[in-house]
């Protein structure tokens, strides 16, 4: 059993190893790519990357505060399931309402690897691999579609 202090340790590797990976990846394509705060243009409008000790995900979370506002993206998402489903390697998964950890209702769209534990070294390549295919999928995505999203903007 690790420490509070030793899986944090763990956990700050864990992510700077993706990220080493994510800026590599990011040179080859021309430009650099920022896992953490993936510039979406949509203020509220997020890519997030999640791993724990149960699965890894890749997420676009809509936080919008006005609901309304929120459902039209979220619909607008919708219309592109079959591309998305094209997009990741793992089924797109759908939650209009989500409890959020901050305590906030957003709407999630995500990818999930299950059966992989970011606590277990053996399995960072495996959920490296994931994430990095998962976000340039999503990133090849968004320079498709953004024009869309943009559109609701107005």
């Amino acid at each position: 059993m690790f420490s509070k202090e030793e899986k944090k340790e763990f956990k700050i590797a864990f992510w700077n190893e993706l990220n080493d990976k994510l800026t590599e990846a990011g040179k080859a394509k021309g430009r650099n790519l920022e896992w953490l705060s993936y510039p979406t243009q949509i203020k509220r409008l997020f890519f997030r990357m999640e791993a724990d000790e149960t699965s890894a995900r890749l997420c676009v979370d809509l936080q919008f505060v006005t609901k309304g506002i929120r459902e039209i993206y979220y619909l607008q998402f919708q219309d592109l399931e079959n591309k998305l489903n094209e997009t990741f390697t793992s089924e797109a998964i759908f939650v209009e309402d989500l409890e959020h950890w901050n305590g906030k209702t957003i709407s999630r769209i995500y990818c999930e690897l299950k059966d992989v534990n970011i606590n277990n070294k053996a399995d960072w390549p495996k959920i490296h691999e994931y994430l990095l295919t998962n976000f340039l999928n999503l990133d090849a995505f968004w320079e498709e579609f953004n024009e869309l999203f943009y559109a609701l903007k107005n």
